[in-house]
């Protein structure tokens, strides 16, 4: 069992981001990673240090941000198909071809991203702050440690996943694709996730797969009754009760 200190829904807290500026601040946590840290895309193209595509006005945005400093940590996307077809497609062909009812009741999971920054919110063994620490971790060996670094960055990918699915059944959402690298597959699958594979592996980024997994499969994974039981909360009604608590003093 985790411990109520160390526990994803005692340290973090997932918002929809449903109104203008929380979507300035999801795509401004996606150009953090996918251009500053990653290099996946040219900041050239984001001035605004804001990293969207054509996708996002067909999207449902999440963001996580850190109980106790109010720092924004991660992101993700839900994509509904516009004029049937989702992102994937345009790397790698389905093995079968998506019918009409499966495009009405399926998304796309994507742009999932952690800061690096992330890390430091992990239990420390060292004094060092965040990269330096990391570094001495991996210059004395100490497994454990980067394994909590791990650990902490899979914990923000499983809440944004928690308030993806509950949202997705909320919104009779019955299937998700997903197009990702070996290793991240790996570690869903690990969790016990089914995931079904709907074509080829595909050059971008790296290699990518595409699979499906069953929304009420999702929804039925033990993981939740041990953690991310919280599920989101809209941007816009804690903005509100922000606004008026200050009107109110």
């Amino acid at each position: 069992m985790i411990s109520e200190k160390h526990s994803f829904d005692s340290c973090f807290e997932v918002f929809l981001a449903d109104t203008p500026e929380s979507k300035r601040i999801h795509y401004n946590l996606r150009y953090q990673v996918y251009c500053d840290e990653m290099g996946y895309e040219d900041k050239e193209n984001f001035p605004d240090q804001m990293e969207f595509d054509e996708w996002d006005r067909h999207s449902v945005h999440f963001m996580v941000r850190h109980r106790y400093t109010g720092q924004w940590l991660g992101a993700l996307r839900l994509v509904y198909q516009n004029q049937a077809v989702f992102p994937f497609e345009a790397k790698c062909v389905p093995d079968q071809p998506i019918s009409a009812q499966q495009y009405q009741q399926s998304i796309e999971i994507s742009r999932l991203c952690v800061l690096r920054e992330a890390r430091r919110f992990a239990p420390r063994a060292f004094p060092q702050q965040d990269a330096d620490a990391e570094q001495t971790a991996k210059d004395s060996g100490n497994i454990r440690y980067l394994h909590t670094i791990k650990n902490q960055t899979r914990s923000i990918m499983w809440g944004l996943y928690r308030a993806a699915v509950v949202y997705s059944a909320q919104n009779d959402i019955k299937q998700w694709y997903i197009l990702v690298t070996p290793s991240l597959a790996y570690a869903v699958k690990k969790e016990g996730f089914e995931m079904q594979q709907v074509g080829g592996a595909c050059d971008h980024r790296g290699q990518r797969i595409p699979y499906a997994l069953d929304v009420e499969h999702i929804l039925a994974n033990p993981l939740w009754q041990k953690d991310y039981r919280l599920d989101y909360r809209k941007y816009s009604e804690v903005f509100e009760q922000s606004v008026a608590k200050r009107q109110r003093a």
